[in-house]
């Protein structure tokens, strides 16, 4: 026989969440979502009927034990079940509902509304800007060199001089929440930020002569 728990607000790493069946966010409680993005400024809004949708869940679903629960908490639709899970429980499903919305995350920003919610921050140059002086401040955009979870972190890619630096020590995202394949399809989408044909790489020279350094030894040089 289960046990039914009578509904109330928890608060658990910084969320509030609604402890009882729902079908929208809890009067006077964000929408989890919202919340998420509060506290990880990188991130953008999924839509939740987007979320919600079994095929763009496709290849996540099976990886999470507590799925169809994290979906509820992330959507706000807590069914009937709602009433009978502990606290405990909650805060299991909360800790997959994160790595779930990062990689679902990861496919919506190369969706059309997710592309324009990025587009935004990259031009308030929330992502940062390049530190190479070849440059120019150019605005970065962040990435992942995998879409398996807890591989790498979250690194940050330049339109410019097209290479990749590591982002700055405060910030300890997944890769796998934005995925490779995002800056490209961003600069697809947006021609207008891909500066790739203005970047000119700095060339060594010495008395006005380009320097070549010898393939096969550490310290000779020949000069043409």
């Amino acid at each position: 026989m289960s046990t039914h728990y009578p509904p109330h607000v928890i608060r658990y790493d910084n969320f509030q969440i609604y402890t009882g069946p729902c079908k929208s966010c809890y009067h006077g409680i964000d929408p989890w979502i919202k919340q998420f993005c509060k506290l990880n400024q990188w991130y953008v809004p999924i839509d939740t009927d987007w979320a919600g949708d079994w095929f763009n869940q496709y290849g996540i679903n099976s990886q999470f034990d507590l799925f169809d629960a994290a979906i509820e908490l992330i959507t706000d639709s807590h069914s009937e079940d709602w009433s009978h899970y502990s606290e405990e429980f909650i805060s299991q499903v909360h800790q997959q509902a994160l790595k779930i919305y990062g990689m679902l995350h990861a496919r919506w920003i190369c969706q059309p509304r997710g592309l324009s919610a990025m587009k935004e921050k990259y031009e308030k140059g929330l992502f940062g800007k390049c530190i190479r002086y070849g440059c120019h401040g150019t605005n970065l955009l962040p990435m992942g060199t995998t879409f398996t979870l807890r591989r790498h972190s979250a690194k940050l890619y330049c339109p410019k001089c097209c290479d990749i630096y590591r982002a700055p020590s405060p910030i300890v995202l997944d890769g796998a929440h934005f995925g490779p394949a995002f800056p490209h399809i961003f600069l697809c989408e947006y021609d207008q930020y891909d500066k790739s044909s203005e970047f000119e790489p700095f060339e060594i020279k010495a008395f006005g002569f380009k320097i070549h350094r010898s393939v096969n030894s550490r310290f000779p040089v020949h000069m043409k």
